[in-house]
Order: structure tokens, then sequence, then C-alpha cells
């Protein structure tokens, strides 16, 4: 069993000075950046509208799930009181996009309120679209539907035009 060593009047006289004089109390921790940054953003977002990324993460259930694998919202341009939409899109998905753009602004101005886009327009880009096996449709169900329907449907057409874009891609040696 071990002593501990008695201590000194030195460090005795100093541990009773500490304890008499201690310090100023801590320092209270920085606000927390996300608090801060929320009761500046709210004021806003009631003035100017939505972003783009809320209106990216509700993109299928605005546009569809067919049109949401081929397109999706780029950025909100504002200038003198007109607000625009900009969506960029892959191949001939961009035309089906322009020729539905009174219904998209219409679910948009529904989902976003009083300062919805006004104006929409759509760019043809090199976006990636996820393949129809990766949102759970088979091809053999797109093959029926497609043959069931006979392209009667804005939908179906689409997904022809863009079957036959996609064949005449891969035969010219595009990805």
């Amino acid at each position: 069993m071990r002593r501990r060593p008695t201590q000194s009047s030195v460090e005795q006289a100093a541990g009773q000075y500490l304890q008499e004089h201690r310090g100023r109390a801590a320092i209270r921790p920085a606000p927390r950046a996300g608090r801060a940054a929320e009761r500046i953003l709210r004021p806003l977002a009631k003035k100017f509208g939505v972003g783009v990324d809320q209106l990216a993460q509700y993109w299928p259930e605005i546009v569809g799930q067919r049109l949401a694998q081929w397109s999706a919202p780029k950025s909100i341009q504002r200038t003198g009181g007109v607000a625009t939409l900009v969506i960029e899109a892959r191949g001939p998905a961009a035309a089906v996009l322009q020729a539905e753009s009174r219904r998209i602004l219409e679910r948009v101005g529904t989902y976003s309120g009083g300062r919805s886009p006004t104006r929409l327009r759509v760019i043809q880009g090199s976006m990636r679209a996820s393949s129809p096996v990766q949102t759970g449709v088979t091809s053999g169900q797109i093959r029926s539907q497609n043959s069931d329907q006979v392209e009667t449907s804005a939908e179906a057409r689409l997904l022809s035009a863009l079957k036959r874009f996609d064949k005449s891609v891969k035969a010219r040696g595009g990805n």
C-alpha cells in the first residue's frame, strides 16, 4: 500500500489561493449555425418562394415518374419580377416537357404557393437518366404497356420515342 506524500505548506497555500480566486466562468458555446440560418432563411423563403432543392425533392410528384427520370429542375431565374423555372431534360423529353409546360407550371404553383415561377424554359442536356429497372419497372412491363395502349397516351408515346432514341444512340456507339 502506497502512501500519499504530504503536501508542503507552499502547495497548501497555492490550493487555498486557487479555491478563493477561481477564474471567470466558462464562456457559453456559440449558438448553432442551423438555428441562425433558419431565422434568416424562413422569411426569405416566404418572400421569394421555394428553391430548386425543394422542387427537386418533389419532382416526380410534380411532373410524373416517367418524366422525372429524364428531367430535373436546374435553377429559378428571377429577372424584372418574372420568375422562370429552368429544367434540364435529356433528348426528346425536352419537347414533351415544353408541351406540358402549362400543367407543370400549375403543379409547381400548387406546390410552392404565391411566388412560384410563371415561365418555363427547357434545356436539352446530357444528364444521366435512371434506367427503368432501377425504378421497379421491368422491360417486360414496358413492352406490354406499349402493346396494350398502342401509344395512345402521352406517356406511352414518350416512352416509345425515348426507346427509339436510346437504340439509335447505342447503334452509333454511345453509352
